[in-house]
């Protein structure tokens, strides 16, 4: 029985002591190279339901691409468990295993799975936000329809037939040469035409926008010359719709 006893007591001091290593292991910056993708996130921001942590040997960067702010952090940096926005402790890490983390603050609460298919480097994608906020906050706001074209881009002379036909002449079944004006906010835009208007979320890239309609995934590119917005549009058929818009002031 005395046996049975000390035998327990020392399981239970091996198993106190690997927990304690455990808990207190540390854990170089490069182990979180890369991208990581919540795949629960809780914020007080409450503007958006998933974010992106990209860690670059101790440097990190976070953003999103559904809120009214893209990047969300870009100069944090990575102490032991602990994210730091200069000398601010921002979020404590909590490491599940070597591909989920747990990131957690103040109203705060994120679920990270890392991500193997990150296209760039930390310091490219900060960059590519910048830009895609910069452009964003130009393209807010109400802009008037001036001028539409619609002709075929096709390299085979046959396909131009096809830029008559109604179903290439309209933007997520809104036609083109009806559409008076569009309206975007932060994360959704609004075709006005005739008597109607039609609404659309969308997440924004330096140069495209992207958006859905039911279960259909649309995108069209966009950009601006002499302070007007050139949105064009191309069909599966290589049909391409372009509406110039003025800002309304």
């Amino acid at each position: 029985m005395i046996l049975l006893q000390k035998i327990n007591t020392r399981i239970i001091l091996i198993c106190s002591a690997f927990m304690l290593i455990s808990c207190s292991k540390e854990y170089n910056p490069n182990f979180f190279n890369g991208e990581w993708i919540s795949d629960s996130l809780t914020t007080g921001q409450n503007d958006h339901w998933r974010e992106f942590l990209y860690f670059d040997k101790g440097h990190v960067a976070r953003t999103t691409i559904w809120g009214k702010k893209y990047l969300l952090n870009k100069n944090l940096r990575i102490k032991g468990l602990k994210l730091y926005d200069r000398n601010r402790l921002l979020f404590n890490i909590e490491v599940i295993d070597s591909n989920k983390i747990i990131v957690k603050g103040k109203d705060y609460y994120g679920s990270f799975y890392r991500d193997d298919s990150q296209l760039y480097d930390m310091k490219t994608i900060v960059s590519l936000i910048e830009e895609t906020e910069s452009k964003r906050k130009k393209i807010i706001g109400n802009w008037k329809a001036v001028d539409f074209k619609i002709i075929s881009i096709s390299k085979y002379p046959e396909d131009k037939i096809y830029a008559e036909f109604p179903e290439n002449t309209k933007i997520a079944e809104v036609p083109t040469n009806e559409i008076k004006s569009v309206n975007f906010d932060y994360n959704q835009f609004s075709f006005h035409y005739k008597d109607r208007v039609v609404s659309f979320g969308y997440t924004a890239e330096k140069d495209k926008i992207e958006f859905g309609s039911g279960d259909v995934i649309f995108s069209f590119n966009y950009h601006f010359q002499n302070n007007q917005l050139i949105i064009d549009y191309t069909t599966h058929k290589n049909i391409l719709n372009t509406i110039t818009f003025e800002k309304i002031k």
